[in-house]
């Protein structure tokens, strides 16, 4: 009795792996309209993931480019393009208000080692775009790569030093 159930828990997670392995070969990526912030982010994912760093730079606002250069924003490190191509991003919702977008997507990061030892982490990313010239440019760093250049560390503050009381501020003494 126990093996019959084995070799049908078995039989089935083969046609689950089977099913699922033809709904990705079946699945296409549709390309988003032209013009449109889902769009602008679309293109930046696929220039990151195929490392075209000069059309993925030229997505940046101007802001952006002002601070950052093209040297430093390919030094940074990000995912490298197989990480980024076992990604999967849906589209979840977009506001546009004036010359300003918010699209967020949904990214699942596929990771294995073994027949099942294969993992999934899925994160939402909301991406903040503004319409320069009548493009659509992002207005902070987008994922994968948050910052530009390589790591700077900040300078620790100076602690604050308290002011010296004056005997007004001193609680009296009390005496036993």
């Amino acid at each position: 009795m126990a093996k019959g159930w084995l070799i049908g828990g078995g039989a089935f997670l083969v046609i689950l792996l089977v099913v699922s392995i033809i709904v990705a070969l079946l699945e296409r990526e549709e390309p988003l309209t032209a013009g449109t912030p889902e769009a602008a982010v679309q293109q930046f994912l696929k220039a990151a993931e195929s490392e075209d760093l000069p059309i993925a730079f030229d997505s940046l606002s101007a802001a952006l480019k002002v601070e950052c250069s093209l040297e430093e924003f390919g030094g940074r490190s990000y995912p490298t393009r197989n990480q980024l191509g076992d990604s999967r991003v849906t589209l979840e919702k977009s506001q546009v208000i004036d010359d300003i977008a918010f699209v967020t997507v949904r990214i699942s990061q596929f990771r294995g080692s073994g027949p099942f030892g294969t993992s999934e982490s899925t994160f939402e990313q909301r991406y903040s775009l503004l319409r320069e010239e009548g493009d659509w440019k992002f207005a902070e760093y987008p994922w994968p790569f948050f910052s530009c250049g390589p790591f700077k560390p900040v300078a620790p503050r100076a602690p604050e030093v308290a002011p010296p009381e004056t005997p007004m501020e001193r609680a009296p003494a009390t005496t036993p």
